[in-house]
């Protein structure tokens, strides 16, 4: 009896052996070339240091990364302001996602991690389907050397420490800029330069009154980040927050008519954080003229006034749209019936291949014309505009236009501007404004593009 047990008892674990076996081989089959971590994790390790992985969930990395398709680099850090990225550990998303494929690393060690990329875009990027670039099922590549692993108390240290060097060089910068230009004013308690170019002969702004200013905005390096000085004034409430704490305090010691240069560095700028297009700790050279003084109650009967204005003009163009059209149709002898939607589908060359319907990616050329003939637009020479057909990707005519024509025949299209840019127009194109598209189908892949 024991010895028919023992004998029962070795057979069960030569199963469990051979399908433990048989499961890690599979794990490992599963993205070929490489490895089953462990979590749903699959690797390629390239360096190994000697750091030995010790993760907590608050824990902080310092990475260099790629992450791609088979053949498409999707974002490096090479591109990042340092050549790394910092960012805190998160719980994973799914099993197997980068952040459980960073806990397999040390400090130096250098690896390839793959997923299946419908997970890291519908569960880590939480988009509601794939891009059209993606195909379902395929695998994604994260390239990453771990270059910093830091505690949440080591991470907060390195911070500020690194705050305070980028302080240290702005000042550094500034004081350059000032040796330069020869400015040997004194700032303001604050830490404002302000710098009279011209005097001005009126007051003051008061709390609550609307200054109509022009400004030049620059970096000390010469960059320019706005100048309305060739275009519309701004009403600016004095008082309110506007743009930065040294603008506001450099506006109030203004005179109407005044100008002057403000120096603005980052404590009563853009702080330690930036802002959009600007870097932290960056300072500031503004040039402020204060046209006119006036009460928030004339800016707003200003306003009123331009905005009836706009609205009369609108309708107008409007009003004369239809008529633009049936001009150009007439002077053009053109006897071919509009769509019901409006849109005029005229064949210039016959096609010869498929149709596209929604959901194909198309490769189209173009030139968009004013009904006067003159070009607006055009797609590069060999480079035609891609897009997805039905997606709303592009102007609502050219949705309609393009599961009517056949690849290769090339259609001008006239189009009123509900099926363009509508009644706020584009750019240089005014409200209500009919165009005309010499549209070529060149290609079409079925499906959305991979």
């Amino acid at each position: 009896m024991k010895k028919t047990a023992f004998q029962f008892f070795l057979f069960l674990l030569v199963i469990v052996l051979v399908v433990s076996c048989s499961s890690s081989s599979n794990e490992n089959d599963r993205f070929n070339g490489f490895e089953y971590a462990g979590n749903g994790v699959y690797r390629q390790v390239h360096y190994r240091g000697n750091n030995k992985p010790v993760w907590q969930d608050s824990d902080w990395v310092t990475v260099r990364m790629d992450y791609r398709l088979k053949d498409t680099v999707l974002y490096s850090s090479k591109n990042s302001s340092g050549d790394s990225l910092t960012f805190a550990m998160m719980t994973p998303m799914f099993k197997g996602d980068l952040y459980e494929g960073i806990k397999t690393m040390g400090v130096g060690d250098s690896v390839t991690f793959v997923v299946v990329a419908d997970s890291f875009f519908l569960k880590t990027a939480h988009l509601t389907e794939l891009p059209s670039f993606v195909r379902p099922g395929s695998p994604m590549y994260f390239d990453v050397k771990l270059m910093g692993h830091y505690t949440e108390k080591e991470y907060e240290a390195l911070l500020k420490k690194k705050k305070k060097e980028q302080r240290q060089i702005e000042i550094e910068k500034l004081d350059n800029y000032l040796k330069e230009n020869k400015i040997a004013i004194n700032p303001t308690a604050s830490g404002l330069y302000f710098i009279p170019i011209e005097k001005g002969s009126g007051r003051k702004p008061e709390k609550g009154e609307m200054c109509r200013v022009y400004l030049e905005v620059k970096q000390l390096d010469g960059t320019l980040l706005f100048n309305n000085f060739d275009k519309d004034p701004l009403d600016v409430e004095y008082g309110k927050h506007f743009d930065t704490q040294g603008f506001q305090e450099g506006l109030g010691m203004l005179r109407e008519g005044g100008k002057a240069t403000l120096i603005v560095p980052s404590p009563i700028g853009v702080g330690e954080k930036g802002r959009e297009g600007v870097p932290p700790f960056t300072t500031i050279v503004y040039t402020v003229k204060l046209d006119k003084l006036r009460t928030v109650d004339e800016v707003k009967k200003e306003r009123a006034e331009k905005k009836k204005r706009r609205d009369e003009e609108r309708k107008r163009l409007k009003e004369a749209e239809k008529n633009k059209i049936a001009l150009y149709v007439k002077e053009h002898k053109i006897t071919q019936e509009p769509m019901e939607t409006g849109l005029y589908i005229i064949r210039l060359e016959e096609g010869n291949g498929p149709k596209p319907e929604n959901g194909d990616t198309v490769s189209v050329d173009y030139t968009l014309y004013t009904l006067q003939g003159n070009i607006i637009d055009s797609s590069p020479e060999g480079k035609p505009l891609k897009f997805i057909v039905g997606k709303g990707q592009v102007v609502s005519a050219w949705d309609e236009a393009l599961p009517l024509m056949k690849t290769g025949e090339k259609v001008r299209l006239i189009v009123p501007s509900k099926m363009a840019y509508g009644g706020w127009g584009y750019k240089k194109i005014d409200p209500y404004t009919p165009l005309l598209f010499d549209v070529r189908l060149v290609k079409i892949r079925k499906g959305k593009q991979e």
